[in-house]
C-alpha cells in the first residue's frame, strides 16, 4: 500500500507583503524581444550562461552562469544592500522576460546563503498576490549575480473586484469539503471544519501542471479542522465555480506528545519530562524520531525547527479522525496511528513541514511529486544515519545492484507459457503468503491437471487421485471453495513441485492468503482465462511453463526502503533505489509513470523519479545507460537542501528541480558543508567539500532519471479534438439555415427543469460573458458545480436543466442537413454531463445519438444503477481533458439525417445538462450553434473528417 500522505501546498506567498517595496520594471525593448529577451541577458552576462524555459508561461524559468561568471558584471553586490540593489536592478531590466510587468514584483525576504545572499520576490497584480509566484536571485560572496529563477504569471489583464464575497466563498468552500470529505473514499471526519483563511489571489489555471492556462481572480480558502482535514479550495471570485482543490494534509518537535487529541487532557509528554515515563512503544518512537528530525536539520543546515525560528514540534498519536494505518502533517501537528511510527515515517512527515516553510511545493502533479519525494529523502536519510531501529535490517550501508528489488519487497510472480507455441504468452500471477517464494530463475516444468475425484473434481479440495501423473510436475487446480492452503497442500502431498491455481473469475489475479508451515513448494494464482488456455492445450500434448519472480533475483537489504519498521504497513511502502519494485517509476519514461489526475496527479507514485535520483547520487551505479559515481549522503543532502531553500519555488517541476540541483552543486563547490548526524546538540563536523566532479554526477543523475523529459507516454489529450474539419466535407457547399451565438444572452430560448428528489434543487442555464479557455463574447452555460448533498432528499442536486431553441425550418430540397456547435466540457466524469435532443415536426424530444455525430461525438453517462442523474444512461458529453480538471473548446458536428431530420422538416433543439446529487466541476458551455444544408461533393458524400481545415478562424 501507499503511505496515504495527502499533501501540503503553498503557505500563501505574497500574503502580508503589501508593505514590501515594489520594483519599478521598465519595459525596455530588449526585455520585450521575440526571444523573450534572452539575447540581451546573455550579451550582458560575463561567463558561460545556462538558460531554460518555464513550461507554464513559455518565458524564462532559470538563468545562471557557471562558476566565476556574473549576470550583471557592471554592478557591485558585495554587501547585503548592494546584493539587494543588484538583484532589483537586474529585475528592473529583465523581469518581463520572466513574465512580470511594471510594479508587479515585491521583495519578500533577503536571506544569507552560502556566503552570499538569496533575494526572494513574489508577484502581485493591482495589489492582489499571484498564487504560486516566486522569483529568486542569487548573489555570491564576490558580489556576482549568479542565477535568477522562478515563475511569474505573464500578461495579466483581469478585474480584481470579486463578485463573490469572502464570507460566501468561505461558506461555499466549507460546504464543498463537507459534501466530499478527503481521505480514502471520502472517509475523513469533517467535525469542526471551518475556513482557516480566505485570501483573494490571482490564480493561473494549469500552472502547477506546466500548462499555459488563463488567469482568473479567485478565493483561496484553507478549510481545516486542525487535525485530519486541511484542504485548499479555489473558487472563481466572479462565478463561485470550483477551480481547483487539493489537500494540505501530508498523510504522513520542540516536542510535545499527545494521545488521541491535541488538547490539555491529551498531553502525555513534553520537553523536559522524564523519558520514556509511561509512554508506549509507538509514543516513544514518535518522540525520539521527532528529536532526530530536528537535530538532523539543525546540525547539518543550521535550521532551528521547521519554521527556522524554533517552533514547537507537536505530535499526536491515534487521533480518532485519522484513518488508520496512516500518518500525516496537518499544518500544526504531525499525527500517527499506532504501528505507523518508524523513524523514517516520522521524519518523512516532519519533512513536509520543512517543505511548507521553505519552497512550499504545491501538492499536485510534478511539484507535488517533488514535495512527496523530499519527505522520503529526508525520512530515509534520518533512518540511515540515526543508528536506531536497525537491529533487524542487516547491513543497510551496502547498496544493492542497480534495479534489484529487495527480498523484503512484495513478490511479483509471472507465469510464462513456453510451449506449445500456439498458446505461448506471459501471464499475470498473484503470490501466495505461504510456501516457498520464487526467485528470478523460478521453476520450469510440464503442467498436469490435478484431479480429486470428488465434487468439483479439479479444485483439489480433497486429496488428489492422480498422484502418479502429478508427481514431479506443476499441478493446475481450480479456485473452488476451500482454502488456498488446502489445495496446495493436497497437490504437494501428491508429489507436485509447484502449483497453479486458476481463478474462477476474469480479473487481475490477487494474492493467496493463508498460513501452513508444512507447505514447502511455491504456488501462484492465475486468471480464469489463462487457466482455461492451458487446459485447452493439455489434451494435445505437454504444456510447459516457467513460474518465476518478474523482479529477478533479489538482495537482502532494507537500504532505501520506506516504512519497513512500521508494523501496521506490513512492510515497506516504497523503494527509492528500485521504485518499479513497488509499481512506481524510476525514470520519467517508465510505464509506471502515473498519468491519471487522482492522487494529485500521481504525487506518491511519481515521487519515485526524484527519489531514485537522490539514491543514485548517494550510492552510484549505471542506470538507463548513464554511469553515476556516488558522492555519499553528506554531499547529496547538502545539494538537495540548497536546491530546496535557494532555488525551488512552489511550482517547480522536475526540469526546475534539475536546474536547481545543478546550480546548487556549483554554488557549493569548495564551500564547507557539515557531516550529517541526528545527535542532540552535536558539535559541527566538516564533511569533504563538494567538487566539480561531484557536479558532473548531478548532471548524470538528471539524465539517468530523465528529469528534463516530458512524460509523453501519458499522451494527455483534450476531450474534444480541436482539429475541426469542414462541416459539409471536402468539396461540399454549405448554406447556412440558422445560427445562435448567444451575444444577446438566452433570448428566444425556453428554460425547463427537472428535480429528482423532494427538497432537491437544480441550476438553470445562464448567459455568460466569462467563459473559460480565453473565449470572448456571450455563451450559454449549463452549470454542474459541486454544490449538492447525495442525500436523495433535501439538498440533493440530482436534476436536469434545459434550454430549448426556437423552431427552425429546414428548406426542402435534395441536400444534406447538418448541425455544428462549439462547446467546453468540464464535469464529474460519468455522473454529470450534457447532450443535445431534437424534436422533429413537434414530436417528442429524443437524444441525438452518438452515431449521428460526424466529429467529436458524445460518450455515455453512467447508468441509473449507480447514478441519480435523471439523464443516467443517456449518451452525452461528460468528463474533462486528459490529466487535468478542466476542459477546452472544441466543435461537434452532426449529420441530422441520422437523427431523423429531413429537408422540409421543422426542428427544435434542446440542450440538457444533468447532474447527480453531489460532486461536480464547471459544467457545460455552448456557443456558435449552426444548422446548414450541404450540397454534397460529386462523390455524393460529404465526409465530416475529410479535411482538417478549420470551419472558423
Amino acid at each position: 500500500m501507499k503511505l496515504l500522505s495527502r499533501g501540503l501546498a503553498l503557505a500563501m506567498v505574497g500574503a502580508g507583503l503589501a508593505a514590501a517595496p515594489a520594483i519599478t520594471v521598465q519595459a525596455a525593448p530588449a526585455a520585450q524581444a521575440d526571444d523573450n529577451g534572452v539575447r540581451a541577458m546573455k550579451d550582458e552576462a560575463a561567463g558561460l550562461v545556462s538558460l531554460s524555459g518555464e513550461s507554464a508561461t513559455k518565458r524564462v524559468g532559470f538563468i545562471r552562469v557557471e562558476r566565476g561568471g556574473d549576470l550583471m558584471p557592471a554592478r557591485s553586490g558585495r554587501t547585503r544592500d548592494d546584493a539587494v540593489a543588484k538583484s532589483e536592478a537586474y529585475l528592473d531590466k529583465y523581469a518581463a522576460n520572466f513574465g512580470a510587468r511594471a510594479g508587479e514584483l515585491r521583495r519578500a525576504r533577503v536571506e544569507a546563503a552560502n556566503g552570499g545572499w538569496t533575494v526572494t520576490y513574489t508577484q502581485s497584480y493591482r495589489g492582489v498576490p499571484v498564487f504560486g509566484s516566486m522569483l529568486r536571485a542569487q548573489v555570491d560572496e564576490q558580489g556576482d549575480l549568479t542565477a535568477v529563477n522562478g515563475y511569474a504569471a505573464p500578461s495579466l489583464d483581469l478585474s480584481v473586484t470579486p463578485r463573490l464575497s469572502a464570507s460566501a466563498a468561505a461558506d461555499d468552500a466549507v460546504g464543498t469539503v463537507r459534501s466530499d470529505p478527503p481521505g480514502h473514499e471520502g472517509d475523513a471526519d469533517t467535525t469542526g471544519i471551518e475556513a482557516a483563511s480566505t485570501d483573494l489571489v490571482v490564480y493561473r489555471v494549469g500552472a502547477t501542471k506546466g500548462e499555459a492556462g488563463r488567469a482568473i481572480l479567485a478565493w483561496a480558502v484553507e478549510v481545516s479542522n486542525g487535525a485530519n482535514v486541511r484542504d485548499m479550495v479555489f473558487l472563481d471570485a466572479s462565478t463561485g465555480k470550483l477551480v481547483n482543490r487539493y489537500s494540505l494534509i501530508h498523510d504522513g518537535l520542540y516536542r510535545e506528545l499527545y494521545e488521541a487529541s491535541y488538547s490539555r487532557k491529551g498531553l502525555r509528554w513534553s520537553e523536559g519530562d522524564r523519558f520514556p515515563g509511561r509512554l508506549d512503544v509507538d509514543q516513544q518512537n514518535e518522540v525520539l524520531a521527532t528529536g532526530e528530525s530536528y537535530w538532523f536539520f539543525k546540525n547539518a543546515f543550521g535550521r532551528d525547527s521547521y519554521d527556522g525560528e524554533g517552533h514547537k514540534m507537536v505530535t499526536v498519536n491515534n487521533d480518532p479522525r485519522i484513518s488508520c494505518p496512516n500518518a500525516n502533517w496537518n499544518g500544526v501537528t504531525t499525527n500517527y496511528c499506532s504501528g505507523v511510527s518508524s523513524d523514517d515515517v516520522v521524519a518523512h512527515e516532519w519533512g513536509h513541514a520543512y517543505t511548507e516553510y521553505t519552497h512550499g511545493l504545491i501538492y499536485q502533479w510534478q511539484s507535488g511529486a517533488l514535495n512527496e519525494s523530499y519527505s522520503d529523502i529526508w525520512g530515509e536519510t534520518v533512518d540511515l544515519i540515526n543508528g536506531r531501529m536497525d537491529a533487524d535490517e542487516g547491513d543497510i550501508s551496502a547498496a544493492r545492484p542497480v534495479g534489484q528489488c529487495s527480498t523484503h519487497s512484495p513478490a511479483t510472480p509471472v507465469v510464462v507459457i513456453n510451449s506449445p507455441a500456439s498458446i505461448a504468452k506471459t501471464c499475470d500471477a498473484g503470490a501466495a503468503q505461504f510456501g516457498a517464494q520464487l526467485d528470478g530463475t523460478g521453476i520450469t516444468g510440464d503442467v498436469v491437471l490435478g484431479t480429486d475425484g470428488s465434487g468439483a473434481t479439479n479444485d483439489a479440495c480433497e486429496p488428489l487421485t492422480n498422484g502418479g501423473a502429478v508427481a514431479g510436475k506443476v499441478a493446475l487446480v481450480d479456485r473452488g471453495t476451500c482454502a488456498f492452503t488446502i489445495k496446495v497442500k493436497n497437490a504437494q502431498d501428491a508429489g507436485a513441485r509447484a502449483v497453479l491455481v486458476a481463478d474462477n473469475v476474469e480479473a487481475t489475479p490477487g494474492g493467496m492468503s493463508g498460513s501452513d508451515p508444512s507447505i514447502t513448494i511455491p504456488s501462484v494464482r492465475i486468471r480464469l482465462s489463462d487457466g482455461n488456455l492451458i487446459k485447452s492445450a493439455l489434451p494435445n500434448g505437454a504444456v510447459n511453463i516457467t513460474m518465476k519472480d518478474a523482479a529477478g533475483d533479489r538482495g537482502d537489504s532494507y537500504r532505501w526502503l520506506m516504512g519497513e519498521d512500521s508494523s501496521a504497513f506490513g512492510g515497506a511502502i516504497r523503494d527509492m533505489w528500485s521504485p518499479t519494485c513497488y509499481g512506481d517509476p524510476g525514470k520519467v519514461s517508465d510505464a509506471q509513470y502515473y498519468c491519471a489526475s487522482d492522487d494529485g496527479g500521481g504525487v506518491h507514485s511519481n515521487s519515485g523519479v526524484p527519489n531514485h535520483g537522490y539514491a543514485l547520487l548517494v550510492d552510484g551505479g549505471t542506470y538507463n545507460g548513464v554511469d553515476v559515481k556516488g558522492i555519499g549522503l553528506d554531499k547529496a543532502a547538502a545539494i538537495y537542501w540548497r536546491a530546496m531553500t535557494a532555488y525551488q519555488t512552489p511550482t517547480s517541476d522536475f526540469a526546475d528541480h534539475a536546474d536547481s540541483l545543478e546550480a546548487s552543486c556549483l554554488d557549493l563547490v569548495g564551500r564547507p558543508i557539515n557531516r550529517l548526524t541526528t545527535a542532540a546538540g552535536a558539535a559541527t563536523q566538516a564533511a569533504p567539500s563538494v567538487r566539480m566532479s561531484d557536479c558532473a554526477q548531478v548532471k548524470n543523475i538528471v539524465a539517468a532519471v530523465e528529469l528534463r523529459q516530458d512524460p509523453v507516454q501519458c499522451n494527455f489529450k483534450p476531450l474534444l479534438d480541436p482539429n475541426t474539419p469542414t462541416l459539409c466535407g471536402e468539396g461540399g457547399t454549405e448554406t447556412q439555415v440558422w445560427t445562435e451565438d448567444f451575444e444577446d444572452g438566452l433570448t428566444g430560448w425556453t428554460a425547463d427543469q427537472q428535480v429528482v428528489f423532494s427538497g432537491g434543487f437544480g441550476a438553470p442555464w445562464e448567459a455568460s460573458t466569462d467563459a473559460p479557455g480565453d473565449r470572448t463574447g456571450g455563451v450559454a452555460h449549463g452549470p454542474a458545480p459541486d454544490r449538492g448533498e447525495c442525500s436523495n432528499g433535501a439538498g440533493d442536486f440530482s436534476s436536469r436543466d434545459s434550454i430549448t431553441s426556437p423552431a427552425v425550418q429546414v428548406p426542402a430540397g435534395d441536400q444534406g442537413v447538418r448541425m455544428a456547435f462549439d462547446h467546453y466540457v468540464s464535469t464529474e466524469t460519468g455522473y454529470d454531463g450534457g447532450n443535445v435532443k431534437v424534436s422533429v415536426n413537434g414530436g417528442a424530444f429524443t437524444v441525438i445519438p452518438a452515431s449521428a455525430y460526424l466529429f467529436n461525438q458524445p460518450t455515455k453517462l453512467t447508468d441509473a444503477s449507480t447514478n441519480t442523474n435523471p439523464m443516467a444512461g443517456e449518451e452525452g458529453f461528460t468528463g474533462t481533458d486528459g490529466g487535468r480538471i478542466g476542459g477546452s473548446w472544441g466543435t461537434s458536428q452532426v449529420d441530422l439525417a441520422k437523427a431523423g431530420v429531413k429537408p422540409g422538416d421543422t426542428v427544435t433543439f434542446r440542450f440538457d445538462i444533468g447532474r447527480d446529487g453531489c460532486g461536480g466541476l464547471e459544467g457545460w458551455y455552448v456557443d456558435n450553434i449552426e444548422v446548414v444544408t450541404c450540397a454534397l461533393a460529386a462523390s455524393g458524400t460529404a465526409s465530416g473528417t475529410a479535411s482538417l481545415e478549420g470551419r472558423r478562424g
